[in-house]
């Protein structure tokens, strides 16, 4: 086997090794953590986690929000979702990495749209009112 074979091989495999959360996220569907709801990994101190809570709260979604760093449920979703940095955002099953405004927006529009789709004929004619 040549070196330059081998340099290959060898940073196909450092690289599987070092994603190998990411790999096993994209081979298997994210879990179903959210139960059709919004769910917000995240740390009190980073500054893109609060711009997302404030987008969610801007646009009154209702959602449920861990501390990675407090809570051991939230790390291992977190860690589930192939987490690496904050905010992660769980819309139903959509899983969006960082702030990024335009995607969020997206996946909520998408997600409010299947809200009110499953709502029956009597709960639209009260939020309506």
């Amino acid at each position: 086997m040549g070196p330059r074979l081998k340099f290959l091989v060898i940073g196909i495999a450092a690289l599987c090794t070092m994603e190998w959360r990411t790999l096993l996220f994209h081979l298997s569907p994210a879990p179903n953590y959210s139960q059709g709801k919004v769910v917000l990994y995240a740390t009190s101190w980073c500054p893109y986690c609060e711009k997302t809570r404030a987008l969610l709260t801007q646009q009154q979604i209702p959602y449920k929000e861990f501390d990675i760093e407090q809570s051991e449920e939230g790390k291992a979703q977190y860690l589930r979702l192939a987490g690496k940095g904050v905010p992660v955002l769980l819309i139903d099953r959509e899983v969006i990495r960082g702030f990024n405004e335009r995607k969020i927006i997206q996946a909520l529009t998408i997600w409010q749209t299947q809200q009110t789709a499953k709502k029956g004929p009597l709960e639209k004619i009260e939020a309506n009112r």
